[in-house]
Parts: C-alpha cells; structure tokens; sequence
C-alpha cells in the first residue's frame, strides 16, 4: 500500500469516526466512497460536490424540522452549533495531527532536518 494509499485509508476511518448527523454522512459517503479515483482534482471536486450536497440536506432538514415539529428555535440552533464544534475539535485533534503532521514530518526527514 502506497503512503498516499495509507493516508487516504486514515482520512476515510477518521472521518467515519466523527459523523454526527445524517447531512455528514451523505459528504463523507460521497467523498471517500470506495473505488473512487485517487487524483488530487478529482478528490477536490468530490469534496466540494460533498459539501454542496451538506447544505442542502442540512437546509432542507432544518425545513422539515421547522414545518413539522414545534421547537424552540434558538435551542436547536444551539444543538446545531454545538455539534459542529465538535465536529471541528474532532478534525484538528484526529486528522490534523495524522495528515499534515505526518506529511511535514516526511517533509523534514528527506531534507535532512
């Protein structure tokens, strides 16, 4: 397995580890589907298609939300905000430090540093 093989396999597990809400999972199933090409353009358009298809479900389930179920809106807004930070705190904590600390790491040793 190649080192981007291997790293493309980590991002994968640690963003299926971190999914909270059913609009993530539709980005992450999109963006890291299996048998999906490798080349960088490819990967960038499937995230940013991911995270198009993340709004929208995001919008059109706070609509339905909204439309059927009486709430307090600033509770659930509240509830939302939370879950992106932890949606945040678990991406700079897991893939962060596994991704590009590992690539700088590399980096360092083929300069000799």
């Amino acid at each position: 397995m190649s080192d981007l093989d291997e790293r493309f396999s980590r991002a994968r597990r640690a963003a299926f580890g971190i999914v909270g809400t059913l609009a993530s999972l539709v980005q992450v199933a999109g963006t890291f589907r299996p048998g999906a090409s490798r080349k960088p353009a490819k990967i960038l358009g499937r995230l940013f298609r991911g995270e198009a298809f993340k709004l929208l479900m995001t919008a059109g389930l706070f609509a339905l939300v909204l439309m059927n179920v009486e709430v307090v809106f600033g509770a659930m807004i509240g509830g939302f905000g939370a879950t992106l930070l932890v949606f945040w705190a678990a991406l700079l904590r897991g893939t962060g430090d596994s991704l590009a600390g590992e690539a700088g790491r590399q980096g360092n040793r083929k300069a000799g540093k």
